[in-house]
């Protein structure tokens, strides 16, 4: 992807990123999402993990889901001392808000299901007992050529349309 020239969203928030913490766990329970935990460890980054609860092919399901706040780093000219680097910390958690509402939103009005929304941030736990999420694990596989990635899948001639989907319709004039 290539490098973004535009403003992120919520540079010039006042509102500090612990109560858009607070937000983010008012969301969340208003839409019935119980299990909700916070880890933040020096040296790594926060993570939100919740819990949702989902209808996978007919069977009700608990799935674990793990998100982390994006890095937002500012470079601001400081005198003649050049450059300095500072994280926009409570911008960060403004995205983040902003992000998990819209998804649940897209789920809430029938855009979307819970579980596509956030399946590369769904939790799974691993044969040899590591947690990672369903994204970090397809990326290991897409970067040990074990799963092959589009846009080419062995197929270089374009698909043709089935035919049995096609709906007519007949119009009165």
């Amino acid at each position: 992807m290539s490098e973004i020239n535009r403003k992120p969203p919520y540079s010039n928030t006042t509102v500090p990123y612990e109560r858009t913490k607070a937000e983010i766990e008012k969301l969340l329970k208003s839409y019935g999402v119980k299990g909700i935990r916070w880890t933040s460890m020096e040296g790594q980054d926060d993570k939100l993990e919740f819990i949702v609860e989902a209808d996978v092919r007919g069977v009700k399901k608990q799935i674990g889901i793990m998100v982390h706040p994006p890095h937002i780093i500012v470079n601001k000219r400081k005198g003649y001392h050049g450059i300095v680097h500072t994280e926009n910390i409570n911008q960060e958690y403004r995205l983040l808000y902003h992000w998990i509402k819209s998804k649940i939103e897209a789920v809430v009005w029938g855009l979307s299901t819970i579980e596509k929304e956030f399946l590369s941030e769904v939790i799974v736990s691993l044969p040899d007992g590591r947690y990672e999420t369903v994204g970090e694990v397809v990326l290991g596989l897409v970067g040990e050529n074990r799963l092959q990635s589009l846009p080419f899948i062995g197929e270089t001639e374009p698909k043709r349309r089935d035919e049995s989907k096609i709906i007519t319709v007949e119009k009165e004039e």
